[in-house]
């Protein structure tokens, strides 16, 4: 899915005149025809850049509305969760991380000395365009998990899925930006539009990780305490497999398959006649999504999700669960070792 942005073609003029009676001396001629050299090479260099689509360095301003206002987070490495343009609690909540991590007042309010520090850069939105390799990324989920089980890989369920996590955007909030969108007939070359969000990454190593329980948060520190990523997660929703304390982690994987075991998913292994276990090959619908970061505690983890809209909002069977493009984020700057304290 290139991303295609648009840059403005500019004109350059300049008129150089001179009125003076007297000739110019040595020097003056000198300075004048530098000054010229000067000037001809500016046009060029624009002529050259506007031709060639070259980006003019980019310059930031007042964030306008709740779209810009997520966007800038997320740039940050503050995710709000899903970019919808309609911020919520844990948008408050990657706000109030912003402003510790800014040395701001943590109200969660987006106030003058937090807009001062926050701003955003255009392009806040950018269109995709649709390949045919996107299309070889799509693939209905079978409803069984013995069928999930013979699959190759487990790819995206749709172009919509598979559009709104490159944008790291709720799959509503997408088709909304593009309400004339026929969703069941795309074709190679068709065009989206959706908000302009690169991976973030975490510059330098990481100290130690956080997960606050009650808040559903995960942060994550350097060395120096400070605090360099936040995002939401869900949680077990049995409170008896919520670990609380002090673990380590113990494995890092990026596209992990999944074993299904009958002995821990036994109301489904019994619902659907399960008795062996069997391997779940990788991708972003995996049940641990395309990220595992193994701990010293059997059968848990931090991963990602095959429905990275409701992370936080929805409860799992027991490990940390994040949006895929957040659990990419943290697996990069970890490290087997590390600490992940667990708070209540």
């Amino acid at each position: 899915m290139p991303i295609k942005k648009k840059t403005a073609r500019k004109r350059v003029s300049k008129r150089l005149s001179t009125h003076s009676k007297k000739r110019p001396g040595p020097l003056r001629r000198l300075a004048l025809r530098l000054l010229g050299f000067a000037v001809l090479a500016t046009c060029l260099f624009i002529f050259a850049r506007d031709e060639l689509g070259i980006d003019s360095p980019e310059q930031d301003r007042a964030i306008a509305n709740n779209t810009e206002l997520q966007v800038a987070l997320a740039r940050e490495g503050f995710s709000p969760g899903s970019i919808d343009g309609d911020p919520g609690a844990q948008t408050k909540q990657a706000l109030g991380a912003f402003q510790v991590a800014h040395q701001l007042l943590p109200s969660g309010v987006f106030d003058s000395e937090t807009a001062r520090a926050l701003r955003i850069v255009d392009p806040v939105y950018a269109r995709v365009e649709l390949t045919v390799a996107d299309f070889a990324r799509v693939a209905t989920k079978p409803s069984n998990w013995v069928d999930r089980g013979k699959l190759d890989a487990m790819h995206f369920n749709s172009v919509l899925e598979m559009v709104a996590e490159h944008a790291q955007s709720d799959p509503d909030y997408i088709r909304a930006l593009n309400p004339t969108l026929n969703w069941e007939a795309l074709n190679p070359g068709d065009q989206i539009l959706v908000p302009h969000v690169l991976p973030f990454q975490i510059s330098g190593e990481l100290g130690y990780v956080r997960i606050q329980l009650a808040q559903r948060i995960l942060q994550a520190f350097d060395h120096d305490n400070r605090l360099r990523f936040h995002c939401p997660v869900s949680i077990a929703r049995n409170v008896g497999k919520r670990p609380t304390g002090q673990l380590a982690v113990k494995v890092l994987v990026d596209q992990p398959n999944y074993t299904f075991n009958p002995n821990i998913l036994s109301q489904t292994a019994q619902r659907e006649g399960i008795t062996q276990k069997f391997i779940i090959q990788p991708g972003p619908n995996n049940p641990v999504g395309s990220v595992w970061i193994g701990l010293n505690l059997p059968s848990y983890g931090i991963h990602g999700t095959p429905e990275p809209e409701k992370v936080g909002r929805t409860e799992s069977s027991g490990c940390f669960r994040l949006a895929n493009w957040n659990a990419k984020t943290l697996l990069k700057a970890s490290w087997v070792g590390m600490s992940v304290q667990i708070d209540p």
